[in-house]
């Protein structure tokens, strides 16, 4: 009788024993396919996102998992499918460190009316984004004037619209200078009625005018010792106002 007993018990715990592993090998397995479900559903969700955001390729909507797997402060990588054409401030951004190469057209002295030459480079680099930086030189050139430089500026995106149409164009506003400057170089008190005719040629073009001399306008303090350059300080937010007032803003 006991022993009956004891056989008895024996197979109970033998089968609570294979319910309880059956219990957890179904959280087990329940775990991993809401993990795969969800794994899935985020995915799903990242490919509608990306379907929904005005990028051109599925190049863009690599660079948008590119940007989301950097550094905040990678601007690189965020303007990997751009290239900013421009003067020797726009150059900073390759002597420290901002931008690549490739992603820069930037020369000392650089103006709308010498910058042809260097249009092909920009096309050949063929970018999705364009922002153009231009317009101190030319105000500091004796010859120039607000409708040669407007005349001149209209040619560049000409060029671009030809050779990449569907290059998205933006134009920044000449940066201000220090007071000082303007003090020694009265020259420059045209910058903002140049700017004014820089936005209205940008309506009349169908391309973006961005304002980014209130940007230093409001910063004095990145100017350069001479008035007129920047700091390094300065690139990052010049940058960030490049970014959100541009269809880059949509990579973030």
């Amino acid at each position: 009788m006991a022993e009956k007993i004891k056989q008895y018990l024996t197979g109970n715990r033998i089968i609570i024993i294979l319910v309880i592993l059956s219990i957890i090998l179904f959280f087990i397995i329940y775990q991993i396919d809401f993990h795969k479900n969800s794994t899935l559903d985020t995915g799903v969700e990242i490919l509608v996102s990306l379907e929904t955001r005005d990028l051109y390729t599925l190049e863009e909507k690599i660079d948008y998992m590119k940007r989301k797997a950097v550094d905040a402060n990678d601007y690189s990588a965020l303007f990997g499918s751009s290239v900013i054409f421009g003067d020797s401030i726009a150059e900073g951004l390759g002597l420290y460190g901002f931008l690549n190469a490739s992603s820069l057209v930037a020369v000392l002295g650089e103006s709308t009316e010498n910058s042809v030459d260097n249009i092909q480079k920009l096309i050949d680099l063929a970018p999705h984004h364009v922002f153009f930086e231009l317009g101190l030189n030319d105000i500091s050139h004796p010859y120039t004037t607000m409708d040669s430089y407007i005349s001149s500026y209209e040619n560049l995106i000409d060029l671009v619209q030809l050779k990449l149409p569907n290059a998205r164009i933006y134009i920044c506003s000449i940066f201000p200078v220090t007071d000082e400057v303007l003090q020694d170089d009265p020259i420059f008190n045209q910058i903002e009625s140049y700017n004014a005719a820089l936005e209205e040629m940008a309506q009349r073009k169908h391309v973006t005018y961005i304002n980014t001399y209130d940007v230093l306008k409001r910063n004095p303090e990145y100017h350069n010792q001479d008035g007129i350059h920047v700091l390094p300080e300065f690139y990052p937010l010049w940058l960030d106002t490049l970014v959100n007032n541009s269809d880059l803003k949509n990579l973030l």
